[in-house]
């Protein structure tokens, strides 16, 4: 394969591209160890080799090193590989492995997510971040039917804490307690309720 191009990358690697596109990042010593140029041809055998006995063992070894500091989705260790630089099929075998093994499990992170926030945020607003985390809104309400949540406790705390020292007869107040929690994502119906008993 013709190397087209060889730029700085992330860190102390080097981008090398080819006439097909980006193919990997080496370090300097690894350009030099199989001599990689620009204006040269690299052969397939090589390419290969570089990519399943460096590139992926690397990639692998990022996406365990970032595991263990902290839980992602699979969206969010794609991106986080692909802006370390690694090859999108090596990105595919990365996620494939980590999910093998179940390092990586979506429907756990929801889990885990929902355990975490459902004493502070709506179910509006847990299904909107999970949806920018890359889980699709589907998994998440089919995580939230079957474990029967409910996002009312953590409503009826909030709502409390939130009207202390409040004249809630007063209509101005009321319209900007009902604007506060429908905008954090609560349900009109919800809101309402708890409105009306605490007139009554």
């Amino acid at each position: 394969m013709y190397i087209t191009k060889i730029e700085q990358g992330k860190g102390k690697r080097y981008k090398v591209y080819s006439e097909d596109g980006f193919l990997f990042s080496l370090y300097r010593q690894e350009l030099r160890r199989y001599h990689i140029e620009e204006n040269t041809i690299l052969p397939e055998e090589i390419i290969t080799e570089i990519l399943e006995q460096i590139v992926l063992k690397r990639a692998k070894e990022r996406a365990l090193y970032l595991l263990e500091r902290r839980p992602y989705t699979c969206f969010m260790m794609k991106n986080k590989l692909k802006d370390s630089d690694y090859p999108a099929g090596i990105v595919e075998q990365v996620i494939f492995f980590l999910q093998k093994y179940h390092y990586l499990d979506d429907e756990a992170y929801i889990k885990m997510y929902v355990d975490s926030y459902s004493k502070s945020k709506s179910k509006r607003q847990i299904q909107n971040d999970l949806q920018r985390k890359g889980i699709t809104k589907e998994l998440v309400c089919n995580f939230m039917t079957k474990e029967d949540y409910s996002e009312e406790a953590c409503f009826i705390k909030q709502f409390n804490h939130y009207i202390k020292g409040k004249d809630i007869s007063d209509w101005t107040v009321r319209q900007k307690v009902f604007r506060y929690f429908y905008n954090k994502g609560f349900s009109y119906s919800l809101i309402d309720e708890y409105m009306r008993s605490i007139s009554e």
